[in-house]
């Protein structure tokens, strides 16, 4: 039985109208984008080491970290939609950036993949930037918890990931399908229940979006 991944048919959709580029990853704005991968790059401190970007698209935020010299040790790109992983490595390879590879995996579904990336990879921060977006609010949790529960089991690492959040004026700007809001105060409830080295920003596009950073509690 083939495992449900409709999450990803808007993607799959986009890409065989648009072919692999930005407007396939269905961001709305290159300058809000721009802002969360400024938020995230914060977050990840001076000195990234090995991370791995969850639904990585085309590899903007790799790009965008090359762009503003914070380079992590190394990259690994992780995308359900092939045709962007090899769009992906094909912009890393043409701009020389070295450390960076791109796989082909749904990571909803591949139960196996934290703990690979974790262990084999020696993973030491996951990021989902915008990758959460179709999907449930507690479906996103439990991908969440199974990448942190990873990092739990090494001892050591940080799971840094951003949503849209529904506080903010619905009436306005409601969500457009097939990106969903999640509640701010519960993902961040959700988050502590985890661990209490927990960090959350809100400010940074008038509170349409959230980011939250977990870190391992030695």
């Amino acid at each position: 039985m083939t495992a449900d991944s409709s999450y990803l048919d808007p993607y799959r959709k986009a890409v065989a109208e648009m072919g692999a580029g930005f407007e396939a990853q269905l961001w709305l704005s290159k300058d809000a984008q721009r802002t969360r991968f400024e938020v995230i790059a914060d977050a990840l401190g001076p000195e990234p080491g090995v991370i791995a970007d969850l639904g990585c698209g085309q590899g903007d935020l790799l790009m965008h970290l090359s762009a503003t010299n914070h380079l992590p040790k190394h990259f690994i790109g992780v995308e359900g939609v092939e045709e962007m992983t090899l769009h992906a490595q094909h912009r890393a390879d043409d701009a020389g950036i070295e450390h960076a590879v791109f796989q082909t995996h749904d990571f909803v579904s591949s139960d196996w993949l934290p703990t690979q990336l974790v262990q084999d990879a020696k993973v030491e921060c996951f990021v989902f930037s915008g990758s959460l977006n179709t999907l449930p609010m507690l479906q996103a949790q439990s991908v969440l918890g199974s990448f942190f529960e990873a990092l739990v089991k090494a001892g050591r690492g940080k799971l840094i990931f951003n949503f849209l959040s529904n506080r903010h004026n619905k009436e306005r700007t409601p969500a457009q399908p097939p990106a969903v809001r999640f509640d701010p105060v519960e993902m961040l409830d959700w988050a502590l229940e985890q661990t209490p080295l927990v960090q959350l920003r809100h400010e940074y596009l008038a509170g349409h979006d959230t980011t939250i950073v977990m870190e391992v509690a030695s």
